[in-house]
């Protein structure tokens, strides 16, 4: 195949009596070289940001349940510039030890991809994966770690309805503790 002899030699189907001028092997040396030499199917990653809903900077650590956006820009090496990547199947993971939130990214057929989620009701240390990897194309391997914390003491709710029966059984403990306190002090 990679002889000079087989690189542009004409060819017979086997069975028939077509012939063809040239086989293959010419264009598919081409496109092989292309692709070893990242000439062809290269990618790239730029400006991968995260945020929350409605703000632009990137915060150093999120909360529970808040809503987030995260984007990527992909782009493929032309052979002379770099040029937007357009695909249906990038997905982005948001992970801890196994992934929490697994989305596919949206395009604007432009290269940009994003998304948009709510983060996990589980405080630890998160990160943001994109491991991309198709059939002719360099793999894409993303990472960035992001740690989630819980609600602080003061963003909880002041009395949480679910809770009333304990509050109930606590006021009635301290009732009957003051009543029997009272009884027994004034009782000879």
């Amino acid at each position: 195949m990679f002889s000079n002899q087989l690189f542009k030699s004409a060819v017979q189907k086997a069975g028939t009596s077509n012939k063809y001028r040239k086989s293959g092997n010419e264009q598919f040396v081409t496109e092989l070289s292309k692709w070893v030499f990242h000439e062809r199917g290269h990618l790239k990653a730029v400006n991968v940001r995260h945020h929350k809903v409605g703000e632009t900077d990137e915060p150093a650590m999120y909360r529970i349940n808040d809503d987030l956006e995260y984007s990527v820009e992909i782009y493929e090496w032309s052979g002379t510039s770099w040029e937007p990547y357009v695909a249906n199947d990038v997905q982005v993971q948001f992970y801890m030890m196994s992934p929490y939130v697994l989305k596919t990214l949206s395009t604007d057929q432009k290269g940009l991809y994003y998304t948009s989620f709510k983060v996990p009701d589980v405080y630890g240390v998160f990160q943001f994966k994109v491991e991309y990897q198709r059939l002719g194309y360099t793999s894409l391997s993303l990472a960035k770690q992001i740690p989630v914390r819980p609600f602080r003491h003061n963003e909880y709710d002041r009395f949480i309805k679910t809770a009333f029966p304990y509050y109930g059984a606590s006021f009635s403990t301290m009732a009957g503790f003051f009543i029997f306190s009272i009884v027994y002090l004034y009782n000879k």
